[in-house]
């Protein structure tokens, strides 16, 4: 993968061919046999019905205009005069027609319920492709996800996809129910008259071969158009999402200017499109005239010379014309449909097919009871997808973490100390087993956590960042995420619990207000009571905060810290935190600086000995205290 552009990682192999992937697809309609076959069934019985009034137009022809009788017109007559029961030419004629309706309105009903069924079987493939699609993302590892442009998987789970459902809804059935009427049709006028029929077929040769062209020529236009799309989408849900930072910096006109050149690229591609798809459905409709000529050439000469061809024979084949070249004309539109659907194919396989980066053990088990002791043991680590740590002059490989070893005690709070980008966050995402380590284990009661049930593991957790996220639902929705199945009474006592009860109890609608997208009609102090309500209610053993209170307004500051002294007790806790509040409720504080721990000891013990921690109180208990020999003051996350 190209780290620099964020592009999905490409696990489907470049050999791999168009007919392999659509093969894929159609194979991933197996369960749906059941219903394709009766569909199949009902397009069977439809298809003799629709050719049968191009013999009624032969019959009155040749049976009754001209009067000549051949083996197929006496056989049709026989039928009509049910079996010379009728003998006046105006009854026959009559019977022919009513027969000829009747069998119509047979085809419409039968070719109607094969449609019907057809369609929501390709509606139902289309479901269940995108909850894959969607249940693969979510079971993805962080890593894996943030490697990814997000627009770029928004456009794979829903661009891609609806491209697909255009497909298999309208391109499925008609592959298969005009491939099935153009082979009866052959097969219909070769038994009239073969020397008419191949003066008809054989330019379609010539189609064929100008569809293979096409094949070859518009596959990687529509691929790149496929990226171009991704790309519009992704730059739209970067600005919708950073429309404060764009307003406040003045760069509307600038990320305008972006959008358009993204949207102009998309643009550019599909015009090639247009233009290679102008330059080969003409030639195909024109090829489809040259049949129709020939055969009107070819039969002309046969009933002008006698050679046992009719009038009726070519009004026949003439009904027939539109049903062989017309299923030729209507499946290039649907060769189209099948390569942008390939294009699609392509990318919505990718991420089907990406290796699950985390996956449990086959041997993993399940914790339903934990006391809460965790350990980090000779840990070193990199965040996948970037370049391989280079050694310096005079030391190792540099990673993010380097051999960092610290315990937690059942119940005990410890804290992680240390400048910004030292890796203490990184440790909140290996206890939750977010990733995995290069080297060492990560243990919880002395398990290992690889040989633990992902989601039995962080059962037992509970996490509160820095950035509250709340889904665009009611209070009592967010505040009971983690457990749903609690009672209003429940969630109204974690709210008390977190100092939020107050603010919700005067919301327009209290607790069932929603609080819009990502929590934008609340205030960062209310958000972040939410998210710790939200932890009191789903009562973990161990409790994770990560720099907690550093994006609250001062007047919630204070209600927040009360809300988390609650939430601690008695719980283990490693948090990170620059408010020495918290961090001096600390049984043991370890020191990280540049990926490695470098200290470890009580508050007191570290104050009284340690450079970077003794800094870091001081400016917090006196702002105006400068010590510009010290370097850059540290952060500090803890642990309980």
């Amino acid at each position: 993968m190209d780290s620099g552009q964020g592009r999905m990682i490409d696990v489907m192999p470049q050999a791999v061919s168009s007919s392999a992937v659509f093969r894929r697809l159609l194979s991933m309609l197996r369960p749906q046999l059941g219903s394709i076959a009766l569909g199949m069934t009902l397009l069977l019985v439809s298809i003799p019905a629709e050719l049968f009034p191009a013999f009624v137009w032969k019959f009155v022809a040749d049976g009754l205009v001209v009067g000549k009788l051949d083996s197929t017109t006496a056989v049709l007559r026989e039928w009509f005069s049910f079996g010379g029961r009728l003998s006046s030419w105006p009854a026959v004629l009559i019977s022919s027609l009513a027969w000829m309706l009747g069998l119509y309105l047979v085809y419409e009903l039968f070719s109607t319920l094969s449609r019907n069924i057809m369609e929501r079987v390709a509606q139902r493939f289309i479901l269940d492709l995108r909850n894959r699609v969607y249940h693969k993302l979510q079971s993805q590892s962080l890593g894996y996800l943030q490697r990814q442009r997000t627009g770029d998987l928004m456009s794979r789970a829903m661009g891609d996809v609806d491209e697909l459902q255009a497909f298999t809804v309208n391109g499925i059935d008609v592959i298969i129910g005009e491939g099935l009427l153009w082979l009866m049709t052959v097969v219909v006028v070769m038994t009239i008259d073969w020397r008419v029929a191949s003066a008809a077929l054989a330019p379609l040769l010539v189609v064929y071969v100008l569809l293979r062209i096409f094949n070859a020529r518009v596959a990687p236009i529509y691929k790149a158009a496929r990226e171009r799309a991704a790309e519009v989408n992704t730059r739209l849900q970067e600005n919708l999402s950073g429309v404060p930072v764009i307003k406040i910096f003045g760069r509307e006109a600038h990320e305008s200017r972006r959008f358009r050149e993204a949207t102009e690229r998309y643009y550019s591609q599909q015009v090639r499109a247009i233009n290679a798809r102008s330059l080969y459905f003409p030639f195909t409709r024109s090829v489809g005239f040259v049949s129709n000529v020939a055969m009107l050439g070819v039969g002309g000469w046969l009933i002008l010379t006698n050679r046992g061809f009719t009038v009726g024979s070519l009004l026949m084949f003439r009904a027939y014309w539109w049903r062989l070249f017309g299923p030729i004309q209507t499946l290039a539109r649907v060769n189209d449909m099948v390569m942008r659907a390939i294009a699609a194919a392509r990318r919505v396989f990718e991420v089907l097919d990406a290796p699950d980066e985390l996956p449990d053990a086959p041997d993993a088990t399940r914790l339903d009871r934990v006391r809460g002791e965790l350990a980090l043991r000779d840990v070193c680590f990199d965040y996948p997808g970037e370049a391989p740590p280079t050694p310096t002059a005079a030391s190792a490989p540099r990673h993010v973490l380097r051999n960092v070893s610290l315990r937690v005690e059942p119940g005990q709070t410890v804290a992680l100390c240390g400048p910004s980008g030292a890796g203490k966050s990184t440790i909140l995402y290996l206890l939750l087993r977010f990733y995995d380590p290069l080297h060492g284990i990560v243990t919880l009661d002395g398990v290992d956590l690889r040989s633990i049930q992902r989601d039995s593991l962080r059962s037992h957790f509970a996490l509160v960042q820095q950035e509250s996220f709340l889904f665009n639902e009611s209070v009592l929705d967010n505040i009971r995420y983690g457990h749903p199945e609690a009672t209003l009474e429940q969630a109204v006592a974690a709210a008390q619990a977190a100092n939020a009860h107050g603010f919700i109890s005067r919301l327009p609608q209290g607790y069932h207000t929603p609080v819009g997208e990502r929590g934008v009609r609340l205030s960062g102090g209310q958000k972040q009571r939410i998210s710790i309500a939200r932890a009191f209610l789903s009562n973990p053993r161990i409790l994770l905060l990560d720099e907690p209170t550093s994006s609250v307004e001062p007047e919630s500051e204070a209600a927040i810290i009360a809300a988390l002294d609650r939430l601690m007790a008695g719980r283990t806790t490693v948090l990170t935190s620059h408010r020495p509040s918290l961090i001096n409720q600390a049984d043991v504080v370890y020191v990280i600086e540049d990926g490695k721990v470098t200290d470890r000891g009580t508050p007191s013990e570290l104050r009284q000995r340690n450079a970077w921690f003794e800094r870091f109180v001081r400016s917090a208990d006196d702002p105006d205290w400068i010590d510009g020999d010290t370097g850059p003051l540290p952060e500090c996350s803890q642990s309980d």
